[in-house]
């Protein structure tokens, strides 16, 4: 155990609730005892001496409302301490899964906090644009049973350090969400994640592109509790000359009718390599899952792993022959 970098996150949380302290604690005496994550030693490195001012950025929402809250999760801490308790890297992104998530809660710095209550349509999307140079921004949104909501995350993560931006979205019985996301990453190094819980009859919905960063590793995730819940992803990426992606997509779960669907389109450059895991579940869990994915680069197409004749001569002309023409995507890729 590093005692230093113990003592600097005993410091830093000073005037946080004490389970949040404690938390955070534990999550440095116990990192080792983890598995590794992958690919995690270059952000580990980094990170033993961080900076952990921890700024509540005035381009966060602020709104504590009867319709929703939105609050800077700093502050949420403190005033919804029975919501972020039971629910703070414990169902999604799961601080104990590995060593870079338990680092993560340890030198968590910023982010927000969304609550949409049971029973609740919010007819405007809410949008978050985080303009942060912190290293490990966090967003755990939270949408009650039966409750609808359009969520848009354009954020702008401003540091050149290694980066992990989490996100998690919990959802209650019958709760509708749709998340969309495409962030400005400044580094070399980026992680993402944007895990989930579902109770039964969900559905989320998420649109996502893959940032452009000469090292990244993208993760989606749910956990399907319950019958007839669905998660359904697409997902768009352009891997710039020289540079590397991988993406991963994973659900566990268990239920009658209950399913993951993902698509994805990716335009890769010269010199340049993108990953796309093969969507599974983490426990062999028998869950109806669907994949589909395009690859194309000036030279070639792949579908499916099956090559075809090329037919784009640039990005632009294969995300607007390829994506869905009604999908959030299209303006944003």
């Amino acid at each position: 155990m590093n005692e230093e970098l113990l003592k600097t996150v005993q410091k830093a949380s000073q005037g946080q609730p004490d389970w949040l302290q404690k938390k955070r604690s534990l999550a440095i005496m116990l990192q080792k005892r983890f598995p590794l994550a992958n690919q995690q030693q270059a952000w580990l490195t980094k990170w033993q001496q961080p900076n952990l001012a921890a700024n509540d950025e005035p381009s966060l929402l602020n709104h504590d409302g009867d319709d929703f809250v939105a609050l800077p999760i700093n502050l949420a801490v403190q005033k919804y301490p029975e919501l972020l308790q039971e629910n703070l890297m414990e169902k999604a992104v799961r601080w104990q899964d590995n060593q870079l998530n338990a680092l993560h809660l340890a030198l968590m710095d910023t982010g927000q906090f969304i609550y949409v209550p049971d029973n609740t349509k919010l007819e405007e999307p809410l949008k978050i644009r985080l303009v942060t140079r912190n290293n490990n921004p966090h967003n755990l949104i939270i949408v009650g049973a039966g409750a609808q909501v359009t969520i848009i995350e354009e954020s702008s993560y401003e540091t050149q350090a290694p980066l992990y931006a989490a996100t998690e979205i919990l959802l209650g019985t019958g709760a509708q969400v749709k998340f969309c996301q495409n962030n400005c990453y400044y580094g070399d190094l980026v992680r993402q994640a944007v895990h989930a819980y579902q109770a039964r009859g969900s559905k989320l919905e998420i649109e996502g592109v893959i940032p452009e960063n000469q090292h990244g590793y993208s993760s989606f995730y749910s956990f399907l509790d319950g019958s007839d819940a669905h998660w359904n992803v697409q997902l768009a990426s352009m891997v710039e000359a020289d540079c590397q992606q991988e993406v991963v997509t994973q659900v566990d779960g268990y239920g009658e009718n209950t399913s993951a669907q993902v698509n994805e389109w990716g335009w890769v450059d010269s010199n340049a390599q993108i990953k796309w895991g093969k969507l599974a579940t983490v426990d062999e869990e028998p869950l109806e899952l669907h994949q589909h994915r395009i690859i194309a680069s000036s030279d070639r197409i792949m579908v499916d792993d099956q090559e075809k004749a090329p037919s784009f001569n640039t990005s632009g002309d294969f995300f607007k022959a390829q994506l869905p023409a009604d999908s959030w995507l299209v303006r944003h890729s």
